[in-house]
């Protein structure tokens, strides 16, 4: 998404590290309209570390140096410690590990700093892609008020509107969705402020699951370090239905596919609000008052799907 001088959109991400996070950064990677500036990694969905890791791995992979930090800050809501080890299985995989050392490093400052710094500094208005939970922005709204004029859009994974959510823990009626149960008070306040929010919630996202034949087409391109991790990510997902009853979906790269191609998803404006306490927290809700989100309402699935292989291979069509 380049804008009318064919300028490249810049990006700052801010991910918690699971398989379709990291999907996501190599998505980023391959886009020539995106200037990422910068990647965080939220403490939410992972192990930070190894998250971290394999972050810096993957841009070392793909001959990409760009800053990154690593979160600090805690959401009240943890998720399961099971979801989590996913980045040490990925931090292992064979193909992110060619080498023996890695010159990577995150920024010395926690991410919540370094992400408003990096607003403070951005040459131009920036979007900020989140697939996790959107604790660190939060923080910055309420520490630097002034970055939210640096912000040209927020574009969120997250939410369930007119789909069950997929909190599955004691104490809660199960309509809220993990990202936003994570840290609800950050998703509150991000709604708070003024800044434009594109949203994908499970009602769109849940709609591209991970499927053998997916999965399986990387196969024919095997020996492509590019699709050959794309493929081993996507292999990490399997097991997800039988040990949790939830289907893995790519949540977080189809939310990250619409800054290369926004026409993939169709969107509404929604008026919502989030339910911060009780047995609902990290609801959100549709309400004449609440605050105008552009919501993705509706996807073409095989048209992402030929999208994310397009992009993520040397060039063979899914079809073929």
């Amino acid at each position: 998404m380049t804008d009318t001088l064919g300028r490249r959109r810049q990006v700052l991400f801010d991910q918690d590290g699971a398989p379709d996070d990291l999907l996501s950064l190599l998505l980023l990677t391959q886009y020539d309209n995106i200037d990422l500036r910068g990647v965080a990694v939220t403490p939410a969905d992972c192990l930070p570390r190894p998250a971290l890791s394999a972050t810096h791995k993957i841009l070392d992979l793909v001959g990409r140096d760009v800053p990154t930090a690593v979160g600090v800050l805690p959401g009240r809501n943890p998720f399961p410690l099971a979801w989590r080890i996913d980045a040490l299985r990925a931090d292992a995989l064979p193909v992110l590990n060619q080498k023996d050392q890695r010159a990577g490093h995150a920024d010395a400052l926690p991410a919540h700093e370094q992400l408003a710094t990096w607003l403070m500094r951005a040459p131009a208005p920036i979007t900020v892609l989140a697939t996790g939970p959107l604790t660190n922005l939060a923080w910055c709204l309420d520490h630097h008020p002034h970055v939210e004029s640096r912000i040209e859009e927020v574009v969120f994974m997250g939410g369930a509107l007119d789909v069950a959510g997929n909190v599955r823990q004691p104490d809660h009626d199960g309509t809220a969705e993990w990202n936003v149960f994570w840290d609800p008070d950050a998703l509150k306040r991000v709604f708070d402020s003024s800044v434009p929010i594109t949203m994908f919630p499970l009602d769109v996202t849940n709609r591209v699951p991970v499927t053998l034949d997916f999965v399986r087409a990387f196969g024919r391109h095997y020996g492509w370090h590019v699709s050959d991790l794309a493929g081993s990510l996507l292999a990490l997902t399997f097991g997800t239905l039988e040990t949790t009853g939830l289907p893995y979906c790519c949540w977080d790269s189809l939310t990250t596919s619409y800054l290369a191609e926004p026409d993939i998803c169709t969107f509404e404006t929604v008026r919502c609000d989030v339910i911060t306490r009780g047995e609902s927290q990290g609801r959100i809700v549709q309400t004449p008052g609440g605050r105008p989100v552009k919501c993705a309402r509706a996807v073409d699935a095989d048209r992402f799907y030929q999208h994310f292989l397009n992009t993520l291979t040397p060039g063979e069509p899914l079809s073929s």
